[in-house]
């Protein structure tokens, strides 16, 4: 089977992955609904800009990427130098190639987690292949989207695959695919 690339996050139900203020304590907290340790297992490359990063390994022991190679996680910045972070992959440009260039060889899926600019990078260059989001019982009402308009974005179809609510704590998680249409879809 080949690699799928992923875009995996949550979301507040009006479409926002990040208040103004880049916080995290609006995300929902379902103890028995996901199972982290066994979702990163799906994976063996993670994307991501440089917020979501910086969210991410500020976990510290929490942050389940700690024991991963500096090849498996690629961090897309204008701002970091690469000599600061030596335990990871920044990059500032050809990252649509590169991206092309692991989809296209063995492996586990890729995860794009964050942000929305990246996954429309993605989408735009023909490449993602599900969006699968974690709706919070939230409104933050501004913040940043989900998908955010680039030069070249334009609307896309998505195809439900599932979904499943989580009872505990009213979070909704779905599944999509991403319709291409052949004309439209970017080599």
């Amino acid at each position: 089977m080949p690699r799928r690339i992923r875009y995996n996050a949550a979301t507040s139900l009006d479409g926002f992955i990040a208040p103004p203020d880049e916080s995290t304590d609006w995300i929902v907290e379902d103890a028995g609904g996901v199972d982290f340790v066994k979702l990163y297992e799906e994976f063996d490359t993670f994307i991501m800009g440089r917020k979501t990063y910086e969210t991410m390994f500020a976990m510290g022991d929490q942050n389940l990427l700690r024991d991963r190679s500096k090849h498996s996680i690629v961090v897309i910045s204008r701002h970091l130098d690469p000599a600061d972070h030596p335990d990871v992959t920044v990059m500032r440009d050809g990252y649509i190639q590169h991206l092309k260039e692991l989809k296209g060889t063995d492996g586990r899926d890729i995860w794009v987690m964050g942000g929305g600019w990246l996954a429309t990078a993605c989408l735009d260059a023909g490449l993602l292949d599900t969006v699968e989001v974690a709706i919070m019982p939230v409104a933050l009402c501004e913040g940043f989207k989900l998908f955010t308009r680039g030069g070249g974005s334009r609307a896309f179809k998505l195809a439900l695959r599932g979904s499943e609510q989580l009872p505990q704590s009213g979070i909704i998680m779905t599944r999509y695919d991403v319709v291409y249409e052949e004309a439209n879809r970017h080599d």
